[in-house]
């Protein structure tokens, strides 16, 4: 989805995207739609790093099935071969010699087979010689955005850039989801549920209302957020905070308050995009496949309003780091609907209707 471009731009930057790489259609058709690069590869594995363009700043998100708690946790030896991504990034980062790379993966990634994988990647990285390495596990949710998405980030300055001065930014208070969801709409109690057709979702938010109306709480006031189309005995719901959003949560959680799915404004701006400036171009489904499987775009902005200025790219004191107070940006809010309006239908699916 290119969120690296979207938090550059909410951060003032101008930009030369040089080029991107998915091997999705669908992807390459959304990238191609808000932020069409110079280039666009297919299929970086056969990407010849010596011509690729020479870039300031890199972004890379390889795979995360191969590292994932939840997956068979093959990490290199992936049968897919997605594993084997991180190397061709890192061939990039090799040959070209970025001023900066950001690379992003799951929090799984430093756990599984006892952390090898990941020290791998770092030892990896370190061995280039070239680039001061920095790592640090952050959490969507501690950066202005109410979304429990813990991921690790791994940072590179070139040596002969670095001025010694970044750091990772402080984590700030958790907004409510409230103020990131479209108005209340009025809905008879009946449909506190999800339909009949939805098994698993009607079970798991079943479930999830009992034991909190057993607690003496109020969800139909109060937004609590199921991850309803996990397998029951999974199935958790958080107070205030969406869950992690995943390619196979392309759906949506399931607001208590709202008796609705989220749709995919409120996804959009659960992974810090604004959707009033940002153009569909693809299917509900896809979309929904794509956004759980993005960067979230207020954690790279926190992050490029350090590493830029450390990498002399842009001046000191020229980026607001418009998240650090942890107020809600306007233009995140539910209230603030410029050019589209989105509405929930029947069944939690959602619509796009032009103002």
């Amino acid at each position: 989805m290119e969120t690296p471009a979207m938090a550059l731009r909410s951060l003032g930057v101008a930009v030369d995207h040089l080029f991107s790489c998915d091997v999705n259609k669908h992807a390459k058709t959304t990238i191609m739609a808000n932020f069409p690069p110079k280039v666009f590869y297919d299929d970086l594995t056969v990407r010849d790093n010596t011509k690729a363009p020479k870039a300031d700043l890199y972004v890379a998100g390889f795979p995360c099935q191969p590292f994932s708690t939840a997956g068979k946790q093959q990490g290199f030896a992936d049968a897919r071969g997605r594993g084997e991504i991180f190397w061709h990034v890192r061939d990039y980062i090799e040959q070209r010699q970025p001023k900066v790379f950001v690379l992003e993966n799951v929090s799984g990634l430093v756990k599984i087979n006892g952390g090898e994988y990941f020290r791998a990647i770092m030892e990896a990285l370190e061995a280039l010689g070239s680039y001061n390495v920095y790592h640090q596990m952050m959490d969507t949710k501690q950066h202005g955005v109410p979304q429990s998405r813990r991921r690790i980030y791994i940072l590179g300055i070139r040596k002969a850039c670095d001025d010694g001065s970044f750091s990772f930014p402080e984590p700030v208070e958790t907004p409510s989801i409230e103020a990131f969801l479209d108005p209340k709409p009025r809905m008879p109690q009946s449909s506190a549920l999800p339909p009949a057709s939805q098994t698993t979702a009607r079970t798991n938010v079943k479930q999830a209302l009992k034991a909190l109306m057993a607690k003496g709480c109020n969800p139909l006031k109060t937004p609590y957020v199921v991850d309803c189309d996990s397998p029951p005995r999974r199935s958790k719901y958080l107070k205030g905070v969406s869950p992690c959003m995943t390619c196979s949560r392309a759906g949506g959680h399931w607001v208590t308050s709202r008796m609705r799915r989220m749709n995919k404004a409120e996804m959009l701006r659960l992974q810090g995009m604004d959707p009033t400036t940002f153009k569909v171009a693809v299917s509900e489904a896809q979309l929904g496949k794509q956004i759980g499987n993005a960067m979230s775009a207020n954690v790279l902005e926190r992050l490029f309003a350090r590493l830029l200025p450390a990498a002399g790219l842009v001046p000191h004191g020229s980026l607001r780091d418009r998240w650090a107070a942890g107020k809600v940006p306007r233009e995140l809010t539910g209230a603030h609907a410029k050019r589209r309006l989105w509405t929930a239908c029947a069944g939690g699916a959602a619509k796009r209707a032009k103002a």
